[in-house]
Order: structure tokens, then C-alpha cells, then sequence
């Protein structure tokens, strides 16, 4: 059996070739260490370069590495390692030379993994391109800020842009082009890809974005890995000193899980309500290295000259909606405000137009509070506030700005494959919710334990992988998402522009719309498509 062989300036490693769920098969190297283990006086430390080796790593066996996290559905059941700065590479060929897609899972920065066993390429390698897939440290281990240099946060940022580097320096000898890098990332990937693609420490190693979900501009994306949170983390875990330093020094002698296990713990129960984020991206200009050494405002044109790719889907809420009884609709009612608020600070409006745009949201989503469709209204509500405004802004912002071209979309595509939202509960509404069009793009074991074969040739879930996969991996290789038509795609997806801003609806049927200019004012609130109810 062939078993490839790569030879990194750190030593030898050994593949295997696996086969694909769609027939045929590719090589894949697991769980390639691209930074050395984050452990004892590394923790809370840059990424250094990985350790050498002796003799031929064996990276034809995938182990299942991910990083120290909780469960989703089992918060006190902590899970991983810290020794967890690895990287997948699949590939077709070895000795050829294609473009290259880095993957950056998403998960609230705190769940997750590259790892094969949780999500396959198999879809996405039938087109011709190099997946990379990445860990990152996760939570407090990768996102502690004590305002200070022992501890500037932003350990899992830095960590992705290693993956770039090592991708940059070591690529060719899997077959990718490292001169055509597309960073690619869903909800807190996605976020984590906007940052990327304007700290100046990825310049040059980025020359496309996918973002699916989420930007900087997301409420939940900058500004919750808080000094405060950090310190009031050491506190319960019986740590009492104001000095970071000694901070930092006494959370390195805990073990591991028992500062992920109380993460969480920092939150008071509106913040778990809002965003349950407790560490996060944060701007680090305090940092010996920093890699967000200035505002967003001062960053955005960094991204200008690369191709970006964005959008949502249809309600990206829908996904954490566990409840529909009268408690339910209290606690959103609770803190219909406070959404209004952050939905306020994305345009600086004071403390009376926050009022006022209250007003204005209650009369755009819920003109009739006895209507039976009510949870529907605080679902889009939510998703629009969280998700599609802080989207279509960035999007606004970046046509003023931009050299190079912008793609937007909008998925709204339901079929009968079973996404992230179905295991977690059931579908409230019927419509497409946060993470459903990942199942399309790769393959899911989690997602596929009833079901394992992929959908039959001729169906329409089968007509979407072939639509999606084709889309995202034109665009990793020219830039364009639709270069030519075809019978997958026979719509042609037109760049948005600052005077057309154009949306590719995603579905059974493909169609370019134009959305009008986005505003939210104390007393005017525009979002299209699927803000007008």
C-alpha cells in the first residue's frame, strides 16, 4: 500500500491514503504539529515552532486531538489536551501544485475541532483543492487578557496565523500552491478569519476569505476576553493577587481542565443569556507582539486588496433556540433591550437614540404582540441583530474601500440532511439555521450516524453539495465563484459593488438579489431580504 512520505524542516512525517465517502480516495496526513506543545511555561505564550523529531512521524492515523474544551450538552464534562497545536493536510496528489483552503472551526472560541473524525473533506478534496484543518487553543487557555503583556490574550488568533505560516513555509511539499491561500472559517472561524485578514502578522499569507457567519463586527465577535473576567477567573480558582504576572505564574501550576471547567463561572446570568462568550478577541496593543494593535477602524483596509467571500443564513438563531413555552418568550422579552443595545453600538447611538431604536425595533419585528408567530419574530430579531446587520455593515463599509472584489450570499436552503441544529434539538422553524450549510460542504460523521452514505446521486441535497462545493472551491482558486456557468451552477454570482449591493441567494434555485443600503437609526430600520416580515 502507498504510503506518502514529507519531509519538514523539523523531520520526517508518513501519511496514509483514505478512502472517500464519495467513491474514490485521497491522502491525508493527521494531526501535524505546527507549533510546539503550549504546556507548563508555554501556557498563555505565543506559539513557538514545533519541536523536532527523530525518525518518520507517523501521521497516518488520526487520534482525534482537540483542545482542553466542555461538551456542549455537558458543561462539566471537560474533554481534550492542552498539547493540541496540530493541523490536518488532505490532499489528492502529493507532486502537483493546487490551491489551498485553511479551515478554522467554529464554536463560541471556547468548542471544536479540526479534527477528521469530526468533520471529513471528502466533498471538498473531489475538487481540485489542498484542506488544511487547524486546531486552536481554545477558551481561557487561548484567549486570557489581564490587560498586560504576561497575559494580552488573543493566544488562539496567534495561533491560526502560525497555521498560515507553517502552511506558507511547507505546503508545496503536499501539493498546495502557497501562493493561493484562501482562509476560510464558520461563526467563530469566520471571526477568527476577518481578524487574520487584517492583522499586519498575516500580511502576505492570506489571498482570499471565506467568512460564513460572523466578522469582527459580530456583538459577540470583539471585546468579551475582559480583564476583569480574567482576574475573577484566577479568583475562584484561588488565585487573589492583583498582579498579573503572579496571576499568570499560579493559573500555569492548574491543571488544565480545572481552568476550563470554571470558565463559564465569570459570567453573570444576562452575559450567559446574551452571548455566554466568556474569552474572546480583544485588541492587544499592550502586547509585546501584538496582533490587533489598533482599532477595527484603523485595521479594515488591511483586508481591501483580497477577495472576500461572505454571508448567512437564514436564521442563524434558530440553532440555540431549546424552548418555545411562555418562560421562554419572557426571558427574550427580558432582554429584547439589551439586544437593541448592541444593535445600537454598531452605529455609537446614545443613550436616547438606544430608547428610541428601541421603539423602532418593536415596531418593525413585533407590530402585534398577540400574533402566534412571535418566537419567529424574536428569532429573526436575534439573528439580525447578532448576525446579518454586523454582517451587511462590514460588507457596506469594505464596497467603500475595497480593490479587490466582494461576494455576498444568503443561504436559505433546507433539505433533509441532518445538521448541527437537529442534534442539538428540534427544528422550531422550517427554515435554514447557523451552521445547516456546513453539512454541505463537508462531511459530518456527528451528523451522519442514521444515515452514512452520502445523498444519492439525482436528489437535491446531492444537487447542494455539488453547488456549494463548487461555489467555495471556484472561489479558492480564481477568486470568482462563478468563472463560468455549468450545470451545477448556471447562475452567475456578480461581485456586490458600493452603489449594487448584490446578494447570491443560495437554494434550490440560485438568484441574485439586490438588497438595499442597510440602516439602523433611532428611528429607521432597513435589512433585507429576511428583515422584512
Amino acid at each position: 500500500m502507498y504510503k506518502p512520505k514529507v519531509s519538514l524542516k523539523e523531520g520526517k512525517i508518513r501519511g496514509s491514503v483514505v478512502p472517500s465517502v464519495l467513491g474514490s480516495s485521497y491522502i491525508a496526513f493527521f494531526e501535524i504539529p505546527y507549533a510546539a506543545p503550549p504546556v507548563g511555561k508555554l501556557r498563555f505564550k505565543d506559539p513557538q515552532p514545533p519541536v523536532p523529531w527523530k525518525g518518520i512521524r507517523n501521521c497516518a492515523v488520526c487520534k482525534g486531538i482537540v483542545c482542553t474544551q466542555r461538551l456542549e450538552q455537558e458543561s462539566n464534562h471537560i474533554v481534550g489536551t492542552e498539547d493540541c497545536l496540530y493541523l490536518n493536510v488532505y490532499t489528492k496528489s502529493i507532486t502537483e501544485t493546487r490551491p489551498v483552503m485553511v479551515w478554522v472551526h467554529g464554536g463560541a472560541l471556547q468548542r471544536g475541532s479540526g479534527s477528521y473524525r469530526f468533520m471529513k473533506p471528502d466533498y471538498l478534496v473531489e475538487k481540485d483543492v489542498v484542506v488544511v484543518a487547524v486546531n486552536y487553543r481554545l477558551g481561557a487557555l487561548g484567549f486570557l487578557n489581564l490587560g498586560h503583556p504576561a497575559a494580552p490574550g488573543n493566544q488562539g488568533l496567534k495561533d491560526i496565523i502560525a497555521a498560515l505560516r507553517w502552511t506558507q513555509e511547507n505546503i508545496a511539499k503536499f501539493g498546495g500552491d502557497p501562493n493561493n491561500v484562501t482562509l476560510c472559517g464558520q461563526s467563530a472561524g469566520a471571526l477568527l478569519t476577518h481578524a487574520s485578514a487584517i492583522s499586519p502578522k498575516a500580511k502576505g499569507l492570506i489571498h482570499k476569505a471565506i467568512m460564513q457567519s460572523g466578522t469582527m463586527l459580530s456583538p459577540w465577535g470583539i471585546g468579551q476576553s475582559r480583564p476583569k473576567r480574567g482576574f475573577k477567573l484566577a479568583s475562584l480558582l484561588g488565585i487573589n493577587s492583583t498582579d498579573p504576572e503572579e496571576v499568570v505564574d499560579l493559573l500555569r501550576q492548574l491543571p488544565d481542565k480545572d481552568i476550563v471547567k470554571l470558565e463559564t463561572s465569570v459570567l453573570s446570568q444576562k452575559e450567559i443569556d446574551l452571548y455566554d462568550i466568556p474569552f474572546g478577541v480583544n485588541y492587544d496593543e499592550f502586547a509585546e507582539d501584538p496582533v490587533l494593535p489598533l482599532p477595527l477602524s484603523q485595521l479594515c483596509s488591511n483586508d481591501a486588496n483580497i477577495p472576500i467571500m461572505a454571508g448567512q443564513v437564514t436564521y442563524e438563531g434558530l440553532m440555540l433556540c431549546y424552548d418555545d413555552n411562555k418562560s421562554a418568550m419572557d426571558a427574550y422579552e427580558t432582554h429584547l433591550f439589551d439586544m437593541v443595545q448592541t444593535l445600537g453600538s454598531l452605529k455609537n447611538l446614545g443613550p436616547a437614540e438606544v430608547d428610541q431604536l428601541h421603539e423602532t425595533v418593536k415596531k418593525v419585528y413585533f407590530p402585534n404582540p398577540s400574533l402566534s408567530n412571535i418566537l419567529e419574530r424574536y428569532l429573526h430579531f436575534g439573528s439580525d441583530a447578532y448576525f446579518t446587520i454586523p454582517l451587511r455593515l462590514y460588507v457596506e463599509d469594505r464596497l467603500k474601500r475595497a480593490t479587490a472584489a466582494t461576494y455576498y450570499y444568503w443561504f436559505t436552503y433546507l433539505g433533509n440532511e441532518k445538521t448541527y441544529t437537529d442534534i442539538l434539538n428540534y427544528r422550531k422553524i422550517k427554515a435554514s439555521s447557523h451552521m445547516d450549510e456546513l453539512v454541505y460542504l463537508f462531511y459530518w460523521p456527528l451528523c451522519k450516524v442514521d444515515n452514512p452514505s452520502p445523498p444519492a446521486i439525482g436528489t437535491d441535497d446531492r444537487a447542494m453539495i455539488e453547488r456549494m462545493t463548487t461555489l467555495w472551491t471556484n472561489f479558492i482558486k480564481t477568486g470568482n465563484p462563478t468563472p463560468c456557468k455549468s450545470d451545477v451552477v448556471n447562475v452567475t454570482w456578480e461581485p456586490a459593488t458600493k452603489d449594487n449591493f448584490r446578494c447570491y441567494q443560495i437554494d434550490r434555485n440560485c438568484e441574485m438579489l439586490t438588497l438595499k443600503p442597510t440602516v439602523v437609526s433611532s428611528n429607521e430600520l432597513i435589512v433585507q431580504p429576511n428583515g422584512q416580515l
